[in-house]
């Protein structure tokens, strides 16, 4: 096995590897001009004039190179296959990691992929018996100097590539957007070291690796390699994730800020326990009475009169919300029920479904403060034309436990907090369980508003929330951003901004939001500009490709009175 040393070369090489190797250390810069010069000092003759004083300021320093080229990339890949990475070179606790295998894969047009070097490895526990973390780290062979760390999704478990599949590259990107690998970036990303289906809360080391410390793990792996095969470290570091993914993006900046330049969250689920406990309390108002759930046509019944009363609060009737504000002041659901209260169809809401609703709208107070002095969290849209079918609501029985609510809630509830796969979660109450849980907070959450580490590197975070999110809050996000500009007040949006889509819930919606973001944190970081009221596009195609701006809370896109409705010029980010 090859070990590689803390410079990221490959130490102590056998004459095989020399012989492989040979000729293949040399990496051209691509973007430096032709030199042109000799490798030699000229001898002056005799005769020849005295040269010339030198000068006394030091002579400008050449430009930055923007890219490199891989020579040998096939023999440089190969090398590092069966190579592994010490313990020392990941700074939390592990015995180091393996590639399992790497190889130049070519350019592929079809697939939009240029040629790189494919890395498959695993991060070791100190416990060999505890779960690896298995990653994917992807080279390519005309690089920008940059490299994007990609994060997971749900319960994690399931490989980020970067290159293909669900989460193959960055979230929300426009459909004809580059995968970052084709625009020179390394990308890489893990399993997370957990298993998709939640029930790896008996496991110490699973739970360390969900709480984020598989982002430091595989970054530092990742970080590694990339010097092993470039001879030189990265110029930037980013990371992009959403919902677990985002929850990543801000334990990233909690926790290991110093690592990373640029930072993209999008609705980041950070109260991570808090979030599961108020899914559990709304599922049980719906499914632990008789009664309490709405059905398809009486979710229909509430978004379509929430519209009909708000819509049209932002200037224009498009079938977004857009000041949620107001909305919140003018809708009555109390306007929906049924005489006396009993459920007589779909034209109406019985006593039991409002109560759902109700309890949806209407945040939830923790009987104990939870990390970072969180006591609350919510409320969620349910009366902001938020998406209830699968989430909140179980779209193929009546017994509730085919909703995303419960789904989500249930091995959290028998494995992280009661800590038995086999317990119950039908009546569970978290109030006798207010050790554990705030043990879990405390690993798990990601609320510190502490962001010294980060701020000091310069690093630059956007981010990105929709209105109609069922599954996080939208005042979560909120109330997180808060709690930061309370810490670092007015220079908050040095270093991050808080931008708020209307219509856009989590990863779809009534505005499906496409933005490269990738984009606008390079260029706030190389530029120090940061995004305003940038133009971002409706991913539904039924909307005919319709734009907006996306606005920085608290402001929200408010139609000008004229022009075409669809067009983001005709929309000012407005305050009321």
């Amino acid at each position: 096995m090859k070990v590689l040393d803390s410079t990221g070369n490959l130490p102590r090489m056998n004459t095989t590897m020399l012989s492989a190797l040979a000729g293949v250390a040399m990496l051209t810069l691509a973007a430096c001009g032709g030199g042109g010069s000799s490798g030699g000092g000229a001898v002056i003759p005799s005769s020849a004039p005295a040269p010339a004083p030198a000068p006394t300021s030091a002579p400008a320093p050449p430009p930055t190179p923007t890219s490199m080229q891989v020579e040998g990339a096939a023999a440089k890949c190969s090398a590092l296959s069966g190579s592994s990475i010490p313990a020392s070179a990941l700074a939390l606790p592990s015995q180091g990691a393996t590639v399992t295998s790497a190889q130049l894969s070519p350019a592929d047009a079809s697939a939009g992929l240029p040629e790189f070097c494919k890395v498959l490895g695993s991060v070791i526990a100190t416990d060999a018996a505890d779960p690896k973390i298995n990653f994917e780290v992807n080279l390519p062979t005309t690089w920008n100097f940059k490299a994007l760390q990609l994060g997971g999704a749900g319960f994690n478990g399931v490989l980020i590539t970067g290159i293909s599949g669900p989460y193959g590259g960055v979230q929300n990107a426009p459909s004809d957007a580059k995968l970052p690998l084709a625009q020179s970036y390394v990308t890489f990303g893990s399993d997370g070291g957990t298993t998709p289906d939640g029930l790896f809360g008996t496991n110490a080391q699973a739970m360390a690796n969900y709480s984020g410390e598989s982002v430091k793990r595989t970054h530092d792996a990742a970080n590694y390699l990339i010097s092993a095969y470039y001879g030189t470290a990265p110029r930037r570091m980013y990371h992009i994730g959403g919902s677990k993914g985002g929850h990543e993006s801000l334990q990233a900046a909690q926790k290991y800020g110093a690592d990373y330049d640029g930072i993209v969250g999008y609705y980041p689920a950070n109260q991570n326990q808090a979030m599961v406990l108020s899914w559990f309390r709304m599922w049980n108002a719906a499914y632990s009475v008789p009664g309490g759930a709405l059905n398809a046509a009486k979710q229909d019944l509430v978004k379509s009169k929430v519209l009909e009363a708000c819509d049209a609060l932002d200037g224009v009737v498009d079938g977004i919300i857009g000041n949620t504000e107001a909305c919140r002041a003018t809708f009555a659901v109390n306007s929906l029920r049924c005489p006396a209260g009993a459920d007589t169809g779909d034209t109406c809401l019985s006593d039991a479904q409002i109560n759902t609703l109700m309890t949806g709208a209407t945040p939830l107070e923790f009987a104990f403060p939870l990390s970072n002095g969180v006591t609350s969290i919510g409320p969620y849209p349910v009366l902001e034309a938020g998406d209830m079918m699968g989430i909140l609501f179980d779209p193929y029985t009546t017994t509730g436990q085919y909703s995303l609510y419960y789904l989500s809630a249930d091995p959290v509830i028998r494995t992280f907090i009661q800590q038995d796969p086999n317990s119950v979660t039908l009546g569970f109450d978290y109030r006798n369980w207010q050790s554990r849980v705030q043990q879990l907070s405390a690993l798990l959450d990601a609320t510190n508003p502490n962001l010294d580490a980060f701020k000091d590197r310069g690093g630059k975070f956007l981010l990105i929330q929709g209105t109609t999110d069922m599954l996080v809050s939208p005042y979560m996000t909120t109330a997180y951003y808060n709690r930061v500009v309370s810490r670092y007040g007015d220079s908050t949006g040095t270093f991050l901004r808080y931008y708020v889509q209307p219509g856009f819930g989590h990863g779809s919606g009534a505005f499906a939001l496409k933005w490269d973001s990738l984009a606008a944190i390079d260029s706030w970081v190389e530029s120090g500009q940061a995004p305003v009221d940038p133009v971002v596009k409706d991913g539904n195609a039924a909307n005919g490709g319709r734009t907006r701006p996306l606005c920085e809370y608290p402001l929200f896109p408010k139609y000008k009175g004229s022009g075409d409705v669809n067009s983001a010029s005709s929309f000012t980010c407005a305050s009321a």
